[in-house]
C-alpha cells in the first residue's frame, strides 16, 4: 500500500511525472548546489535519487543567493522524447519582495545531458509547462497563462514569449 508522503524527508515543492512505467519527482534545493534533485521510482513506494540536472555553474550560479533563496518550485514535464524542467532562482529577498528569475532546461533523457538554461522572465514563480495533444505548449505561472503557441523548439517558445511580453 502506498502511503503519503511517498518521498519522505526534506523534499519541498515536489513535481511528479510519469513516463511509461517510470515515475520522477523533482524537488527544490534552495541555495544548495547542484540544483534540483530528481528521484526515480517504478512503484511509487521505492524511490532513489537519480540526477541533479543543474550541475554546472553555467546553469546555476548561486553566489550571493540569500538563505532560503535559490531554486524554488521546479516543474518537471515530458513530451515527444524531451524532458523539460522549469525553475525559479530567487536571488534576493526583502520582506514580501523577491528578486527572481525563471528559466527552463531540457534533456533527451532524464539523466541528461541537461541544456543550458533559457531565460523566461522575472515575474512570479511556480511556472510549469503544459504539453497539449495538438502540439501546443502552454507556459503557466501561479497567476495565469503566459504563452499559448505551437512550438517547434524551446527557442521558439522563448522568442514567442518575448514577442507576447512586448505587445
Amino acid at each position: 500500500m502506498i502511503q503519503n508522503p511517498i518521498l519522505r524527508g526534506f523534499n519541498p515543492d515536489a513535481s511528479i511525472i510519469r513516463v511509461e512505467d517510470d515515475y520522477y519527482i523533482a524537488t527544490s534545493t534552495f541555495e544548495w548546489f547542484p540544483g534540483v534533485l530528481i528521484h526515480h521510482s517504478k512503484d511509487l513506494m521505492n524511490w532513489r535519487p537519480l540526477v541533479r540536472p543543474l550541475d554546472r555553474v553555467s546553469q546555476l550560479d548561486l553566489r550571493g543567493v540569500p538563505s532560503s533563496g535559490g531554486i524554488w518550485a521546479p516543474s518537471l514535464s515530458y513530451s515527444d522524447g524531451t524532458f523539460y524542467l522549469c525553475f525559479t532562482n530567487v536571488v534576493g529577498r526583502k520582506g514580501v519582495y523577491k528578486d527572481l528569475h525563471n528559466y527552463i532546461v531540457t534533456a533527451p533523457s532524464i539523466e541528461g545531458p541537461w541544456s543550458e538554461p533559457i531565460y523566461l522572465n522575472s515575474s512570479g514563480f511556480d511556472h510549469f509547462l503544459f504539453h497539449d495533444t495538438d502540439g501546443r505548449k502552454y507556459l503557466f505561472k501561479c497567476s495565469g497563462i503566459f504563452v499559448k503557441t505551437k512550438v517547434d523548439s524551446l527557442v521558439s517558445l522563448c522568442r514567442s514569449f518575448a514577442r507576447w511580453k512586448a505587445s
